[in-house]
């Protein structure tokens, strides 16, 4: 809090001002930062497909087994 009285005393402003100021940048240059991250979704390999999904007919008789 000292560095802010210091700053505002320096630019001659206000503490509510600089404060307001600072809070702004950071936000901002935290939205950016999580605009960059991305990950990758695990997948597996799960064997050959028991019933073709596009078959209605096949789908319920599989599902009421």
């Amino acid at each position: 809090m000292e560095g802010v009285r210091h700053l505002a005393r320096r630019e001659k402003r206000q503490i509510s001002q600089v404060v307001n100021e600072l809070l702004a940048e950071g936000l901002f240059r935290h939205r950016q930062k999580r605009k960059v991250s991305h990950f990758n979704l695990p997948s597996f390999d799960m064997g050959r497909p028991k019933v073709n999904i596009s078959d209605r007919d096949a789908l319920e008789a599989a599902m009421e087994e």
